[in-house]
């Protein structure tokens, strides 16, 4: 398409030039400018009369009275912008080395003046973009001289900064840009980076406002390389990041305040995701699950809080997180030993995830401890008084049968029935002795220790179960020490301790032997320890029934914690005798081997005085 017509005849140029546009739809094979563009080289017609021409070319060339041309190729700095067509009025007007060569110069400045006006054109439009961006982009966009001096100031820094762009113009940077106690600092940072022959700068500073305010800006600034030879020295880019610092900072508080609160919590806290996958615990339920952090966090709440499910079974805390509700129940959590109130909280979001809950579980193990210890006092006071009337209703009848069977004796008229009166007397005492026992057990006494004989006191307990040891076949072996110190402590309470203690051990032997056996027996050994002035008395009872897994030693005296079946065991047996050791100054232990023996270790301080126990 052309450009440009020019002919002799100003009458013959708008035809010329509709000819000029039929030509170009011609083949690139019968169109000088079309091949001169793809050749890249100057195209000569000598002859545009010559009937070999198109019809287009000799009709041009009658309308403009040109008899040869040349078509010249338009090129600069490998850009092409046209060709430039030439018609003479004679034939065979190019065929000299001197025309050729003006049209050269001529097409040589025409390509070079269309360059210009290419290249002037593109850098208007792109300063015009460029100055629209600056006006609108949400930055702080600041040009500054070689040697600081701010040069340009966008809207976006008038706004930030509260100055104008000519109050700010030729004056120093930092004494707009950076707070008053800093800005020694950032002028020798900016000294060195320039020295230093950096391209890029990035940094963040505070910037003191018109108003006073302070802002925190994240600037990154641009140098320019040939930093002598331009006015521009420095572009700077600036984000305003004081609401994003300051949320952060919001943000951080508030996480250190609930990370504070979460920690602090005594009763086990736990962050479970809506799928039951543990994502956070407090200390509280480390401790109580006696696990690492690294061994709860990932797993399962059902694994964790319950001790797993059998195959197939459905966990309703699972079902619970599931349908994202509130609530509150009382469970046994076996995972943390013991009887809990569990509050289950549904989370907004948690790091990102949604449907997560907060679980919180107060312990009722204590609470439950008290009310078993007022339960067991009530118990006792019932079992006294029932005691009271027990003795009162059999001791008096028992009494009349030893005196009647005494009497036979005495009165010889019955000498072949002797030895089954004797044996009336001896279980008639027996029965006597078991209603005193019971009646001094349930006894209220005051909490007070005492000197105590050990072997007489096991031996007063054992009377109590004995028969149901001889149902059991279950064997007694004895071993005391010949010169055994007195123990100071409470008998009572030491006799409920044995008591509880020979109770397990008679449910371990009757789980390993159902029927009778040699082995199914119990050792009981008492010896004295230590030196004079701080002497022990050890007692070690030890049964060889089932024994105790390794792995839950640590938790046998928890309270509610049992190895009994379900219904045959409160677990808190061990618990109970476990404290009222402690209460009497001793220590309290178990040793075990799975399948071979438990043994129950007992030691407590003897009484003052030296004295000693007789077996």
């Amino acid at each position: 398409t052309p450009l440009h017509i020019a002919v002799k005849d100003p009458a013959a140029e708008k035809q010329c030039q509709l000819l000029v546009h039929q030509l170009a739809l011609e083949p690139e094979a019968i169109n000088p400018a079309a091949r001169a563009q793809a050749t890249e080289r100057h195209v000569v017609c000598n002859d545009l009369a010559d009937e070999a021409n198109p019809v287009t070319l000799r009709r041009i060339a009658a309308a403009s009275g040109g008899r040869s041309c040349i078509s010249w190729p338009l090129s600069h700095d490998q850009q092409k912008y046209g060709v430039l067509t030439v018609q003479s009025t004679r034939t065979d007007g190019f065929a000299d080395t001197a025309g050729i060569d003006f049209i050269a110069n001529l097409a040589t400045a025409i390509a070079r003046a269309l360059h210009l006006w290419h290249t002037s054109t593109h850098l208007r439009l792109e300063h015009d973009f460029n100055c629209e961006i600056v006006q609108t982009v949400q930055a702080l966009l600041v040009s500054l001289s070689p040697c600081g001096q701010i040069l340009s100031f966008n809207p976006t820094a008038e706004e930030v900064t509260g100055y104008r762009e000519h109050e700010v113009r030729k004056r120093y940077w930092v004494d707009v840009l950076i707070a008053p106690e800093s800005r020694t600092a950032s002028q020798n940072e900016f000294s060195r980076l320039l020295r230093d022959g950096h391209s890029e700068v990035n940094f963040q500073a505070e910037l003191e406002t018109r108003a006073g305010e302070r802002r925190i800006i994240d600037w990154h600034g641009s140098i320019r390389p040939d930093i002598d030879q331009g006015r521009v020295g420095l572009v700077l880019f600036g984000i305003d990041i004081t609401r994003r610092i300051n949320e952060n900072l919001a943000l951080n508080h508030a996480l250190d305040k609930w990370e504070n609160i979460f920690t602090a919590v005594l009763d086990p806290a736990l962050i479970v995701s809506a799928e039951g996958v543990i994502l956070d615990v407090n200390p509280a339920t480390l401790a109580k699950a006696h696990r690492s952090r690294e061994a709860i966090i990932g797993r399962g709440v059902c694994e964790i809080l319950h001790g797993g499910r059998p195959p197939g079974a459905v966990c309703p805390l699972e079902t619970l997180l599931g349908k994202r509700t509130s609530s509150t129940f009382e469970t046994e959590l076996r995972g943390l030993g013991g009887n809990y109130l569990l509050n289950v909280s549904p989370l907004r979001e948690y790091e990102g995830k949604s449907g997560a809950a907060l679980l919180l579980a107060r312990d009722l193990t204590e609470e439950q401890l008290r009310k078993a210890e007022a339960f067991r006092a009530a118990q006792l006071a019932s079992v006294g008084e029932l005691a009271a009337g027990v003795a009162h209703e059999i001791n008096n009848p028992i009494n009349g049968i030893i005196n009647y069977a005494q009497i036979l004796i005495d009165s010889g008229q019955s000498e072949a029935h002797a030895n089954f009166l004797r044996a009336i007397i001896k279980e008639g005492q027996r029965i006597a002795g078991i209603t005193r026992n019971l009646l001094e057990f349930s006894r209220k006494r005051e909490e007070s220790p005492e000197p105590v004989n050990i072997p007489g006191l096991i031996r007063h307990s054992f009377e109590l179960i004995a028969h149901q040891y001889q149902l059991d076949g279950i064997t007694l072996v004895e071993e005391y020490d010949e010169h055994l110190p007195l123990a100071f402590c409470n008998p009572q309470q030491l006799q409920q301790v044995l008591l509880n203690v020979f109770s397990n051990a008679r449910y371990a032997l009757n789980q390993r032997y159902p029927t009778a056996d040699n082995n199914k027996r119990i050792v009981i050994s008492v010896t004295g320890k230590g030196r004079e002035g701080r002497r022990t008395v050890h007692i070690a009872i030890t049964d060889y029934g089932t024994g105790i897994e390794h792995h839950i030693m640590d938790r046998l005296m928890d309270p509610f914690f049992s190895t009994k079946a379900k219904g045959e065991g409160t677990g808190l047996g061990l618990s109970i005798s476990h404290n009222l050791i402690q209460e009497n100054k001793g220590n309290f232990r178990i040793k075990s081997q799975l399948g071979k023996y438990t043994t129950i270790l007992i030691d407590l301080p003897a009484a003052a005085g030296g004295q000693t126990s007789h077996a």
